[in-house]
């Protein structure tokens, strides 16, 4: 191994996703280099501020090279820093590239090379959620854990409808968040070390209503945030980043609200499209501004195989566009805006935003990292309900209570 890499190892000790996730927590820029025994050449992957922007595998590069490398189950890797003067070919999210990774791993369209191992997955023996990748956070900063709280395996951690103002850190474990229906169980997204349960609104409003119900997969330990500390610094920022961040969390329980509207089949996309007009094109090359909505309403959609998905909708003081800082997996890359006739909007100078959230503390950016990342995977989440709708008359992903 070279020894000016700054992080090294076992491909088999530590997975690429769990190594993709590691970089982009950290903001990291330079060069990983994968070298595998069964592999004629190294494998290069690209990263700038944590996000991969390029892939080389031998002739392939961008995505299918970056995908290419899931199937290398054995080997070594070590990330050096350095500038990034490779062409930007890969615009999806961190986590929509590690979820979409595996996803063709287990369909067979990415080739295995080395000795067969098993990706990291969690068993689903009692039926909570199918196999699934664990959406990680970053490495977990003691200064804002107050205490320390386990539940066991099945244990309702927070249910949907109750009031709490708590919010937790995945100190060890595994957590399905689920929502609840008169029906059945909808599986929303599986988390494990790292991640955070609970939102902003969680510290910020008193009598706070759970969206959604965590379940402990296993044995799980907690740490508690020190919600009055949080509250400080939100208070502390300026009244444009607060509304920022009150956007995005916006979007996060419209997103989980939205997986359950596509599964009962209760959304009529082209009613609410009617009379809206694009305002930004969905296009993995586009490079779009920041803007805040002044007037009307706009809605964020994306188009798939199936159709357009209606994701989320925004109203007076949200916020859209590219945020150079966070990738959310929406526009432009994943999503288009549809505005109303009557829609204002202001374009946002992003620097001002950029130096606050780099100031924050690492605890607070954490929390509002883990947040574009859920955000990201529940987006296709809500793709993937319209398509099981498209492909079957009957949604056998729901499961019946028991």
């Amino acid at each position: 191994m070279n020894e000016s890499a700054e992080l090294s190892g076992s491909l088999g000790f530590l997975s690429l996703g769990d190594i993709i996730q590691l970089l982009g927590s950290s903001g990291s820029t330079g060069v990983l280099r994968l070298i595998n025994r069964y592999a004629p050449d190294p494998g290069f992957i690209y990263f700038i501020e944590g996000n991969p922007v390029n892939a080389q595998n031998g002739q392939m590069e961008g995505l299918d090279a970056l995908y290419s490398f899931f199937g290398w189950g054995s080997g070594s890797f070590e990330f050096t820093r350095e500038a990034i003067l490779a062409d930007k070919r890969i615009t999806k999210s961190r986590m929509g590239i590690i979820l979409e990774g595996m996803k063709l791993l287990d369909d067979g369209h990415i080739k295995k090379i080395g000795p067969a191992i098993a990706l990291e997955k969690v068993a689903d023996s009692k039926g909570k959620l199918p196999k699934t990748s664990i959406v990680k956070g970053p490495l977990v900063d003691y200064m804002y854990v107050v205490d320390e709280e386990d539940f066991f395996d099945g244990e309702h951690i927070v249910e949907e409808g109750k009031h709490g103002s708590w919010i937790w850190v995945i100190l060890e474990g595994v957590v399905d968040i689920v929502k609840e229906m008169a029906t059945g169980t909808i599986p929303i997204i599986r988390i494990g070390d790292g991640s955070f349960i609970g939102s902003m609104a969680s510290f910020l409003l008193q009598g706070h209503i759970r969206t959604a119900t965590a379940i402990a997969v296993g044995n799980v330990q907690l740490g508690v945030l020190d919600s009055q500390r949080l509250a400080q610094e939100y208070a502390g920022l300026s009244l444009e980043f607060r509304t920022f961040l009150t956007s995005l969390d916006k979007r996060l329980k419209q997103l989980t609200d939205r997986v359950v509207e596509y599964h009962g089949g209760n959304i009529q996309t082209a009613d609410i499209l009617k009379d809206k007009k694009v305002i930004i094109q969905q296009a993995h090359d586009a490079d779009e501004p920041l803007y805040v909505l002044k007037q009307g309403r706009a809605s964020v959609v994306r188009n798939t195989e199936n159709g357009p998905v209606v994701l989320c909708h925004l109203y007076k003081g949200d916020f859209f566009g590219e945020v150079p800082f966070l990738h959310v997996g929406q526009e432009p890359g994943g999503a288009a805006i549809y505005g109303s006739e009557n829609l204002k909007i202001a374009k946002i100078e992003t620097v001002s935003l950029q130096k606050e959230y780099n100031r924050l503390s690492t605890t607070f950016k954490n929390i509002v990292d883990n947040m574009a990342t859920c955000m990201s995977v529940t987006a296709d989440l809500v793709c993937s309900s319209l398509n099981k709708k498209k492909a079957t008359p009957a949604d056998s992903s729901i499961r019946q209570n028991t």
